[in-house]
């Protein structure tokens, strides 16, 4: 029977998973004794997930040392990745105590607490009930954050502040976040100096302050930031990962590269061996690239966290170092387990149709180029694109790679990543000379489609501006330099004009794309921030 402290335990509902069923059921016993009454148990990770999918469960208690393929670390990776935990599960990782410090510090994805065995009930009561009073005094604010209302949240936050003082680390950490995504970095970086004010260790608030900086151009100023922090704690792997921005924001990609090396060095996970290997292939460092991609692949196999990108990019490289019959090998092994992923059968036959040239097979490498280029349907702004591409310049189809490479750039014009692997592409395919006439010239078409619409915007033809672009979105539906124009050229149109109900769902319609499209970015931040400002202008003079 609950006892009158623990009276709302009784409510919940908690899942077990540890593969030794006689510490499933001392965990379910405490449980019990909690008041929790409603409890599942699952030996494997498998079951664990049949559960988690069929089932919302309110605690996840979850050894970390499973099985051989999947630990409880990769299980919460998979879980978090798949979007298959409720936002208010709490999931506890439980861990022996010689072995706490090497498995929290090497989390990719936190737990919402660690807990050391032997567990009590006492313990677990502990952890559960303030998690509860935490998720309990910031409810106002996660709800307008699960909404994405960033204004809200921050309105909430100085709210909640008031009257949960308790909580003002969290409460901080948070307002911070939200203001530095909304572009209001004046308003982040005194949230973060208050956080500091209180705990000078608050790491989280330093490189905080960083991404302020960085936010604002000042990319010298994040750096020595970084720095710092990495000088007291070489193990902190989230100022690499900010390291690694600020140096791709200086277009160097060699210190790209060695910044994710380190944090790969901290953490050695499957996600990071990734990170490595693109940043290595970006560089031309094919033997680092080959290495990582195999990591990613051995830390992964039989695991719940296996992804197909991983053999399908081991198998790039294979290609590009000249091995080509390995990079078949690879690709027919990795068929068996990801014959069923829809994007796996398409990049599989592009990479095919590569090195199928490279042994000289030519009908096997053009039945494997009509093969992916019928399974891709569309010409897309992505790397899948150009690797097809880069099958028909080995293939000696000159005018098909040029022509698949010059729409998927006008695609999106502004995406350096893009154009910076489709000049790669026509370097390893002996076509450098072809840069000015492909990529050069696609830029161009692209950024004149939104030198015009702005041309016309000045000179006050606004209906014939926004013809312009919707015109090109209708061939490139996912440039985001003319998605941004689109976007900026509606809200100066309801600047004048006044407002159009149809236009505000265009201008939130482009906006989500982006957001898809470019993660965090400072420029669509400033967008939403000139879609309020426009809103509340025209609303005043309504």
């Amino acid at each position: 029977m609950a006892t009158i402290l623990n009276s709302r335990l009784a409510k919940l509902r908690a899942l077990v998973v540890d593969d030794m069923p006689a510490m499933r059921q001392n965990i379910r016993s405490q449980l019990g004794q909690l008041g929790i009454e409603q409890v599942d148990q699952a030996g494997t990770p498998n079951d664990a997930i049949k559960y988690i999918r069929s089932t919302s469960y309110d605690v996840i208690i979850c050894d970390y040392n499973l099985n051989k393929e999947t630990n409880g670390q990769q299980m919460l990776e998979f879980l978090r990745s798949q979007k298959l935990l409720s936002p208010t599960a709490m999931f506890f990782m439980v861990t022996a105590e010689s072995s706490y410090d090497s498995v929290a510090s090497a989390a990719e994805f936190q737990p919402d607490a660690y807990m050391v065995k032997p567990l009590t009930g006492g313990k677990i009561a502990d952890r559960i009930e303030r998690l509860l009073d935490r998720k309990q005094a910031l409810k106002p604010i996660t709800d307008r954050l699960q909404k994405k209302d960033l204004a809200g949240a921050i309105a909430e936050c100085d709210r909640v502040l008031k009257i949960e003082p308790k909580w003002i680390v969290d409460i901080l950490k948070t307002k911070a976040g939200a203001a530095l995504e909304l572009g209001q970095n004046d308003e982040a970086r005194r949230s973060y100096l208050q956080a500091l004010g209180l705990r000078q260790d608050l790491v989280w608030a330093k490189l905080g302050l960083a991404r302020c900086d960085q936010a604002e151009g000042r990319l010298e100023e994040a750096k020595i930031i970084v720095q710092g922090v990495l000088e007291k704690n070489a193990q902190y792997v989230d100022a690499y990962d900010l390291l690694a921005q600020i140096a791709e924001s200086r277009g160097e990609d060699q210190q790209v590269l060695e910044a994710l090396n380190k944090s790969y060095n901290v953490i050695p996970s499957a996600r990071r061996s990734r990170m490595v290997g693109d940043a290595a292939y970006r560089v031309g460092d094919l033997e680092q690239a080959r290495s990582a991609y195999d990591k990613a692949l051995n830390h992964t196999r039989g695991s719940l966290t296996a992804q197909a990108s991983d053999a399908l990019s081991l198998a790039q490289v294979h290609v590009d170092i000249g091995q080509a019959g390995n990079a078949l090998e690879i690709l027919s092994v990795a068929a068996q387990d990801h014959h069923e992923d829809p994007g796996f059968c398409s990049r599989q036959a592009i990479i095919a149709a590569q090195a199928f040239a490279a042994l000289g097979d030519m009908a096997s490498g053009k039945a494997a180029f009509e093969s992916a280029k019928e399974l891709a349907a569309d010409i897309r702004a992505d790397t899948n694109t150009l690797t097809l591409a880069k099958a028909a310049f080995c293939l000696g189809m000159h005018e098909e790679g040029a022509r698949i490479m010059a729409k998927a750039i006008k695609s999106d014009h502004e995406n350096a990543r893009l154009v910076a692997l489709a000049r790669k592409v026509l370097k390893d395919t002996g076509n450098e000379t072809l840069v000015e006439k492909i990529v050069d010239d696609a830029i161009s078409a692209g950024a004149l489609i939104v030198d015009e619409a702005t041309r016309l915007m000045r000179n006050g033809q606004f209906d014939e501006s926004l013809a312009k672009l919707e015109e090109a979105l209708d061939a490139t539906p996912d440039n985001t330099g003319v998605l941004l124009a689109a976007a900026q050229l509606h809200l100066l149109w309801m600047s004048q004009k006044g407002l159009d109900r149809s236009y505000v769902r265009r201008v939130n319609g482009y906006l989500a794309q982006l957001d898809g499209l470019m993660p965090n970015s400072e420029r669509v931040a400033k967008m939403y921030r000139f879609l309020r400002e426009t809103l509340v202008k025209v609303a005043k003079e309504a």
